[in-house]
C-alpha cells in the first residue's frame, strides 16, 4: 500500500470519500492558494443570457412556447396546448435537419467515421498520461467553491426524499487553469477532433474557451435515472480519472436516441401533460418506458481505463451508471456553447460555404 506521500491527488480523494467529505466541502480550505477571479470579460458577457433567463422566467407558459421555441433554455414544452400538438417532435426534427449540416463540411477520408459519431451520438478514444495535470486536480479544491452541478442527491420523481450516501461536488478551474488543461488536450487530439466535436454539438465549433470542473460523486444522485438534457443537440465531455468498471457509475447512453425525435417528444410532452414538473426540464425515463427504450436502443456502458475521453450528445438518452463501489467516481468534465436553432444554422452554413471554396 502507498502511504500518502506517494499518492497522486486524485488518490488522495479517494481517500477523502466517503468518510472524511466535509474536507472535500469545506469552502475557507487553503483559500490562499489561489481564487478565481472576481471579475472578468466573460463574465460580463454572461449578463444578456441572464437577463433573458429571468425574462423567461416569469412569462406565461403559452408564451414561452411561442417566443422561445428554438432556444435551447426552452427544453421542453411549457404548456399543455402545446404539449399535446407535433410541436416538440418538429422542432426536434429541425434540429436534428441542422445539426446534419455539420457533416457536409467533412473531409472524405473521415466521413464515414463522423457519420458514425452523428448517429451513435458519440465518440470515444484515449488519453494515456494525465500526470501532468495532476497538481491542478488537487489544488482546485483547495480554491473553488463546489456545486451539485444538477447532480441532486434525490431523484426528481417529485418526492424529494434524500438518497443516503450521495454525495455530488464539482469544482470550477480558474481561467489559468483551464487555459493549462485546454492547450494539454488540444496537444493531444488529432486533426479529425473538431468534426467529432461538431457533429455531436450540431455546429461547426472547436475546443477552445472552454470551463472545466472536477466532478467527485459518490453513490446515486438525480443523474442515475435515465435522461435528456434538453430536445436540441449539445455536447459534453467526460474524462475518466480513475480506472472505472462496471461497478464504479459508468457513464451510460442509449445508442441513436438523439435521432428519435418522436420518441424523445412523446416522453416529454407525457410528462407535461401528466403534469410532472420535475421530469420535463430534462425529461426522465422511468418503469415501462425505462425498459422499452433499453430494448429499442443498445445501451452503452462506458468502462475503461483511467484518460477515457467520452463525448457525448446529451439530448440523447444518458445516465449515471449504478455505484456499486467504496470509492467515488472522478471525472474531468466540460461542456460546449450551447446554441439555438438559427445561431447553429448560420454557423454550419457559413462553415459549408467556407469548407466549399478550400476545396477549390
Amino acid at each position: 500500500m502507498k502511504s500518502s506521500y506517494n499518492l497522486n491527488s486524485i488518490e488522495k480523494i479517494e481517500l477523502m470519500v466517503p468518510d472524511n467529505i466535509d474536507s472535500l466541502t469545506n469552502n475557507n480550505l487553503n483559500k490562499e492558494k489561489k481564487s478565481l477571479s472576481k471579475f472578468s470579460y466573460k463574465k460580463l458577457k454572461l449578463i444578456p443570457s441572464f437577463i433573458i433567463k429571468k425574462f423567461y422566467k416569469i412569462l406565461p407558459g403559452i408564451i414561452k412556447d411561442i417566443l422561445f421555441w428554438s432556444s435551447v433554455i426552452h427544453k421542453s414544452p411549457s404548456s399543455k396546448f402545446f404539449a399535446k400538438t407535433k410541436y416538440d417532435e418538429l422542432r426536434s426534427i429541425l434540429d436534428i435537419k441542422v445539426s446534419s449540416l455539420t457533416l457536409l463540411g467533412v473531409p472524405n477520408n473521415l466521413k464515414e467515421e463522423v457519420n458514425n459519431t452523428f448517429r451513435s451520438g458519440f465518440y470515444t478514444f484515449n488519453l494515456l498520461n494525465l500526470s501532468d495535470l495532476d497538481t491542478l486536480f488537487g489544488d482546485v479544491v483547495s480554491y473553488s467553491n463546489p456545486s451539485h452541478a444538477g447532480a441532486r442527491p434525490y431523484f426528481k420523481d417529485g418526492r424529494n426524499e434524500k438518497i443516503e450516501g450521495s454525495f455530488s461536488a464539482y469544482y470550477d478551474f480558474s481561467n489559468e487553469d483551464n487555459q493549462r488543461i485546454t492547450t494539454f488536450i488540444l496537444n493531444k487530439l488529432d486533426k479529425g477532433f473538431n468534426h467529432h466535436l461538431s457533429s455531436l454539438a450540431g455546429y461547426r465549433c472547436k475546443l477552445d474557451e472552454i470551463s472545466f470542473s472536477l466532478a467527485i460523486v459518490y453513490g446515486e444522485n438525480s443523474n442515475s435515472e435515465m435522461h435528456q438534457d434538453t430536445y436540441a443537440s449539445i455536447a459534453k465531455g467526460f474524462i475518466y480519472l480513475q480506472d472505472i468498471t462496471e461497478k464504479d457509475a459508468p457513464f451510460e447512453y442509449l445508442e441513436g436516441s438523439y435521432l428519435d425525435a418522436a420518441f424523445r417528444s412523446s416522453q416529454t410532452n407525457k410528462a407535461v401533460i401528466n403534469g410532472d414538473p420535475d421530469s420535463t426540464t430534462s425529461t426522465r425515463l422511468r418503469g415501462k418506458d425505462l425498459d422499452d427504450a433499453i430494448n429499442k436502443y443498445p445501451l452503452i456502458s462506458f468502462t475503461g481505463k483511467k484518460g477515457l475521453f467520452v463525448l457525448a450528445n446529451t439530448s440523447g438518452y444518458h445516465r449515471k451508471g449504478p455505484h456499486n463501489s467504496s470509492k467515488p467516481r472522478i471525472t474531468l468534465n466540460f461542456e460546449i456553447k450551447r446554441r439555438g436553432l438559427f445561431s447553429k444554422l448560420l454557423i454550419n452554413l457559413v462553415a459549408i460555404i467556407k469548407f466549399k471554396l478550400l476545396k477549390k
